[in-house]
């Protein structure tokens, strides 16, 4: 005889886990099935549990590739975003008058100096460099400058670059940098003391602003005078000593450009720039402001032979745009006049021909040397017997432009 029990369970008809598919005990007929339902849900289990590993193991799978792409996505955005906001604070750092422009670099600049800083000769206050300078950085400027002034000199209004300061310290100027430059027109006088006076006091009366100096500012096409490089070292000293930033080597920035000095007539050149004259000294500060070189350098190199010469000691340098050379050159017979010994490097040779001072037979003969803008060395006379090899005694002068 059938169990009629048995007959009507059926665990097709219990409800089961979506994901797994484990049945378990309905709400209807527990008591009367129980035992069938429980025994039906240890089975499916059973049958079932082999597959969970390899289930688990492929959702862990897909997690983790899933867990990497979305990583390499947020590193993909967090670059994108960081270029997004270099680009971004570089262009504010670029635009003139901008907040972060403003922080890095300041917003006024108080300038101090003689018929140079004044921009005299300038066709307007907008060709200055002064003026120029400012557009670039987003200052407000003030500028103090006065022609025939200096460290010690009194210039117009009979005002020193430390009254200058002065005046403006009196009339509550407030500068983020202060500029003071010149140095020519303090000829002959020694000047370091006066230039660490005036240094002192702009750095204790503005101890937040920066404080950059320019000795010996040179807007001419001529090269600089004694005087003027002995004055641009007794600044370059005082500035050391006060702990002042200086923009050297502006003596050559217009070096033999002619046609960037203002022409009073007939082709008589003022020793004062043009507008393109000034607008090459506001390059050269800009770029010293930001970092960028003013002037060529190279370490000194020994100048090999050339035409038949020996190679001797005879080297060349340039510190800060100013080129040295010195040295001797040997030479199989004795040397005569027109000999071209040595050839310079290009960047070397200077804007118009040179003399130097040289000898030969060891020194037993003068000789006067030939410095050609093409960069040959030639003998160009001979004061007493000829004799081997020839040598120069130490000359400088700026690269050529």
């Amino acid at each position: 005889m059938t169990d009629p029990t048995k007959a009507e369970f059926d665990p097709a008809d219990m409800p089961q886990t979506s994901r797994h598919h484990i049945r378990y005990p309905g709400l209807n007929d527990l008591t009367r099935f129980a035992q069938q339902q429980f025994q039906a849900m240890a089975e499916s289990i059973d049958d079932n549990i082999d597959d969970l590993p390899a289930q688990i193991t492929d959702e862990l799978t897909t997690a983790t590739a899933n867990a990497k792409k979305w990583r390499d996505e947020a590193e993909g955005f967090a670059s994108s975003a960081g270029n997004i906001q270099d680009s971004g604070v570089a262009a504010l750092i670029r635009r003139a008058g901008s907040d972060t422009r403003g922080a890095l670099y300041g917003a006024s600049a108080l300038f101090i100096g003689d018929s140079y800083t004044q921009g005299f000769r300038a066709s307007s206050n907008a060709a200055r460099w002064t003026t120029l300078v400012c557009q670039a950085f987003g200052w407000s400027e003030d500028n103090r400058g006065v022609g025939g002034s200096g460290y010690s000199a009194r210039g117009e209004g009979n005002k020193t670059f430390l009254q200058q300061l002065q005046a403006a310290k009196a009339d509550n100027s407030t500068p983020d940098i202060i500029f003071i430059s010149g140095g020519r027109n303090d000829g002959g006088t020694t000047i370091t003391t006066k230039a660490e006076e005036t240094f002192r006091y702009a750095k204790t009366n503005w101890p937040a602003a920066r404080v950059v100096c320019i000795p010996a500012l040179w807007g001419d096409y001529r090269p600089i005078s004694v005087d003027a490089q002995y004055r641009a070292d007794d600044i370059k000293t005082a500035a050391l000593n006060e702990g002042v930033e200086m923009i050297w080597d502006s003596w050559q920035w217009l070096y033999n450009l002619t046609d960037q000095i203002h022409d009073l007539g007939s082709g008589n050149l003022d020793m004062h720039p043009n507008d393109k004259g000034y607008a090459t000294i506001a390059h050269h500060v800009i770029q010293a402001l930001l970092g960028g070189p003013t002037a060529i350098s190279t370490p000194r190199v020994q100048l090999g032979s050339y035409n038949n010469s020996k190679s001797g000691s005879m080297s060349i340098s340039i510190d800060d745009g100013i080129v040295t050379l010195c040295g001797d050159m040997g030479s199989t017979g004795n040397v005569y006049v027109g000999w071209d010994f040595a050839r310079l490097p290009a960047q070397a040779r200077p804007a118009t021909t040179r003399f130097a001072n040289g000898w030969t037979a060891q020194g037993g003969s003068m000789a006067l040397v030939k410095i050609s803008t093409d960069g040959k060395c030639t003998i160009n006379n001979l004061y007493g017997a000829a004799g081997t090899g020839v040598g120069i005694t130490g000359i400088s002068w700026p690269v050529g432009r």
